[in-house]
């Protein structure tokens, strides 16, 4: 496959991405957080993992089992979804939704952090801190609406559940960003598929436990559709796709766009107002990204 085409795929996971926060916090509105993980996740690793074993006749990431990756990277990959969709769904309400929205994308800067602890990358903290201040800055703004630790705070308690598993799952992604890669199988296969399945069942078995329950209706059935082959299939599939054989510093770059996309996108779905805040919030999240980014390089530090 050429650069270009691989290039391609990625962006097109990008802009799935994009809506994931509007798909998830409607469709868990609806569902309830318990079940839309639990249909969503499991119909996905049905389809990933039977779309894998129709191409090779096995399971790659499970013959043999690369035990180190998929226990390090099964435990975040799982905390992420603990903390991602049931913090949208429950945000008191679609603007506070917006907000968590922005606040799931720390998580570029988190992992650039991670990887100086992980990876041994090396650190240029005079880029690195900055970018991470820059980028809790912008957090507060879209939280409080202005510079202020005391609203800040207030937001975050009036809403203190929501902000602690968006956070909690912000920094589980960055992480698993990271052990993904100090612990990628010799044979590159990936667990993503797997790693859906088992959140799946795991949420099945807990809305069975607690009686969770839902409201289906007819116009759902296209959103849901949508979000779970399109935002929770397809798009990790391409974007393996694209991290393999494509333009990574390019995809890299265009990423960070991904706050600003998915809060505006969001705001359109919900009919909801983006105001200052939020846009100046996840703008600073973007600068925050970038600064972080330039903070580390590749080369492993002396030991």
């Amino acid at each position: 496959m050429r650069p270009f085409n691989a290039t391609f795929f990625g962006l097109v996971a990008l802009s799935f991405w994009a809506t994931s926060v509007a798909f998830s916090r409607t469709l868990g509105e609806a569902l309830g957080p318990i079940t839309l993980v639990a249909v969503s996740y499991s119909g996905a690793g049905l389809i990933s993992l039977g779309v894998e074993f129709g191409r090779h006749r096995k399971i790659r990431i499970l013959s043999p089992p690369a035990w180190p990756y998929i226990i390090f990277c099964g435990i975040f990959f799982l905390g992420y979804t603990v903390g991602y969709i049931p913090a949208l769904a429950l945000a008191k309400d679609r603007q506070v939704a917006l907000q968590l929205g922005v606040v799931n994308y720390l998580w570029p800067g988190l992992m650039v952090l991670g990887s100086v602890f992980i990876l041994k990358y090396r650190a240029r903290w005079y880029f690195l801190l900055p970018g991470l201040i820059v980028a809790f800055t912008g957090i507060m703004i879209c939280m409080a609406g202005t510079v202020s630790i005391g609203l800040f705070l207030k937001a975050i308690k009036q809403n203190a559940l929501a902000f602690v598993l968006m956070a909690g799952s912000a920094a589980c992604w960055a992480v698993y960003s990271n052990v993904t890669r100090k612990y990628v199988p010799p044979s590159g296969a990936s667990g993503v598929a797997l790693f859906q399945l088992v959140t799946g069942f795991l949420f099945l078995i807990l809305g069975a436990a607690v009686g969770a329950k839902s409201t289906w209706s007819i116009s759902m059935i296209i959103p849901l559709f949508f979000y779970i082959v399109f935002v929770t299939t397809l798009s990790y599939r391409f974007w393996d796709i694209a991290m393999q054989k494509g333009r990574l510093v390019f995809l890299g770059v265009v990423s960070y766009l991904l706050p600003l996309v998915s809060t505006l996108f969001a705001g359109w779905y919900f009919n909801e107002p983006v105001g200052w805040h939020l846009l100046a919030g996840a703008v600073l999240v973007i600068a925050g990204a970038v600064l972080s980014r330039l903070g580390i390089t590749v080369r492993v530090a002396s030991r």
